[in-house]
């Protein structure tokens, strides 16, 4: 007699279950084209999503050095993606912050 698949008590399957409309998938990109998805609830703050991306692509890109933008928009982590009426399936563009400028002012001519 062979036994089904599951019906052990032990057996217990422990992923979450994701329902379409408490849940959604977020995809944040880089320049670097590394994508990363996010399940979250429509009603958790940003800052979950960018904690975890964050801890996924370390140490490459250190805590807090980037700006998350949707639609152009920087993501404030307050926010909730059902407050920016984001959509499953959306794209977050990650940016890692540009230091520079403030040198010496180019010279095109004699220093006089």
């Amino acid at each position: 007699m062979a036994a089904q698949a599951g019906s052990n008590d032990g057996d217990v399957d422990q992923k979450p279950v994701i329902e379409p409309g408490v849940h959604l998938t977020l995809k944040v990109q880089d320049l670097k084209g590394r994508k990363e998805k996010f399940t979250l609830r429509r009603t958790d703050k940003l800052q979950v999503l960018m904690d975890a991306y964050y801890a996924r692509v370390a140490p490459s890109v250190g805590y807090g050095t980037g700006k998350f933008l949707h639609e152009g928009r920087r993501v404030p982590a307050w926010k909730t993606p059902e407050e920016l009426e984001m959509e499953d399936g959306d794209r977050i563009d990650f940016f890692t912050d540009l230091m520079g400028g403030g040198g010496r002012q180019a010279s095109y001519g004699p220093a006089w």
